[in-house]
């Protein structure tokens, strides 16, 4: 009898097991599933930044082409601006991809230019509170926002006109 009793148990511990392990099959297709399905939207979504993130580089250049065919931006700081503002795709990539700061991205792409972080901090510094604000922040937002008021025929006319009335009053 009691025989009988530990097979009946060694049986439902049996039957207990084949029933989990097939459940945790069935879960890990669904998580698969998932993931494959995460997978496909992360690409996609990935390749709609670097889309996004190249035309407003382009953007930003023709609207500082625009500054300097209007004499609005003197040429040293037409310089480094070109060179920030062709860096616009890869600091947004950087950032995405490999969760870098913007500061660290501005860095990576320092080490193939001629220019260093110094030269850069300086241009910053004498931009307007609208441009180096945003830029302080190091942030995505912040360094799409400080590029897009860095190419703005609006705000440099504003920063070009204080200086004068100040002088006036």
């Amino acid at each position: 009898m009691v025989a009988f009793g530990v097979i009946g148990f060694l049986v439902l511990i049996l039957i207990y097991f084949v029933v989990r392990t097939q459940t945790m099959r069935r879960e890990l297709s669904q998580i698969r599933h998932q993931l494959k399905s995460t997978d496909t939207q992360s690409k996609v979504s990935l390749s709609a930044v670097v889309m996004l993130s190249g035309q407003l580089q382009k953007t930003y250049q023709g609207r500082l082409e625009g500054l300097q065919k209007h004499a609005l931006i003197s040429n040293d700081d037409y310089e480094v601006a070109s060179f920030v503002l062709a860096q616009v795709e890869f600091v947004i990539m950087q950032c995405c991809e490999h969760k870098a700061t913007v500061e660290e991205a501005i860095h990576k792409a320092l080490e193939h230019s001629t220019y260093d972080i110094e030269r850069i901090n300086q241009f910053i510094a004498k931009q307007p509170s609208e441009i180096r604000v945003p830029w302080c922040k190091n942030s995505i937002g912040g360094f799409i926002s400080a590029c897009h008021n860095l190419t703005s025929e609006r705000l440099l006319l504003k920063s070009k006109k204080s200086p004068a009335s100040e002088e006036q009053a």
